[in-house]
């Protein structure tokens, strides 16, 4: 039905060309939000991954409308990549062992077996990304870097798609608040969070416990920040029909979408049996 929806969606829109997202940190560890976008031929990803099996696996797995380069994405200087044993633990900052000793979960992952030097490219310095909708970005803590360095490419953007922990897994982490800082001084504020992980801490007495009842410790989650959502009326209408297919199949901001459909019937763009045929797809939970 997601499938279907979006395709439905795609055709009422018509938009002058596919949705396009920027994943920074493209690392394939499992189904990434714009997934059935890319899945329906309706997106074009333009990704970024420094470690070489990563990278290597993204390339022999490409589509057609996939492009990567093995850059690592940030301020524009070198830095020092601490590989994990576990991929996706990999990161520009140094494991916390603060974090690992009050949660006792993560240590063989996040086990440096080595620290390779790398030059990182800011977003804005690169000739090989066009104007894009999305940023999905995934850095294990260089998120409010990658943001300073993008100020000139997230203009064109209608929403970021990002990891950020609200306690720090790394020696000198950027949070949230950073995040949100960086983000809000370029007119994103937060939307929605996708999930947010939580796990019980160690404590002295571990086994007196049961993990799964006792999940309090906040610690990351995937985080959707939107342009001004405030001034959605302003928006160009071809980035109307862009948040729109993102709202409904990266985000399911069920709510968003439908108000940019209203806001594009209005103009003349779609009529309202595109805004009845949308709604008559969405899940039954959600409608009334």
């Amino acid at each position: 039905m997601k499938d279907e929806r979006a395709r439905f969606l795609h055709d009422t829109l018509s938009p002058a060309r596919r949705t396009r997202v920027v994943d920074v940190g493209a690392n394939p560890l499992g189904e990434t939000p714009y997934a059935t976008l890319l899945r329906n031929g309706l997106c074009e990803v333009w990704g970024f991954e420094p470690q070489k099996d990563a990278y290597d696996k993204l390339i022999a797995e490409k589509g057609e409308l996939d492009h990567y380069l093995p850059h690592a994405i940030g301020n524009g200087r070198r830095g020092s990549l601490h590989v994990c044993k576990g991929g996706g633990f990999t990161s520009l900052y140094k494991p916390n062992p603060k974090f690992l000793g009050l949660m006792g979960r993560w240590e063989a992952g996040m086990t440096v077996k080595e620290v390779v030097e790398v030059p990182t490219r800011r977003l804005d310095s690169l000739t090989e990304i066009p104007e894009f909708d999305l940023l999905k970005i995934d850095v294990q803590g260089s998120e409010a870097a990658v943001f300073r360095g993008a100020k000139a490419a997230l203009q064109s953007a209608v929403a970021v798609i990002t990891e950020a922990a609200v306690i720090p897994l790394y020696q000198d982490q950027p949070l949230l608040d950073a995040q949100m800082k960086e983000l809000q001084a370029i007119g994103f504020y937060l939307h929605k969070f996708l999930f947010l992980k939580s796990y019980m801490v160690r404590g002295k007495s571990p086994d007196r416990l049961r993990p799964r009842r006792n999940k309090n410790q906040g610690v990351d989650g995937d985080v959707v920040f939107l342009r001004d959502i405030m001034s959605i009326e302003e928006y160009e209408t071809e980035k109307l029909k862009h948040l729109a297919m993102l709202a409904d199949s990266a985000f399911e901001s069920f709510d968003i979408a439908v108000l940019a459909l209203d806001i594009l019937a209005e103009r003349g763009e779609i009529g309202q049996s595109g805004i009845d045929g949308y709604i008559a797809r969405l899940p039954a939970e959600v409608v009334r």
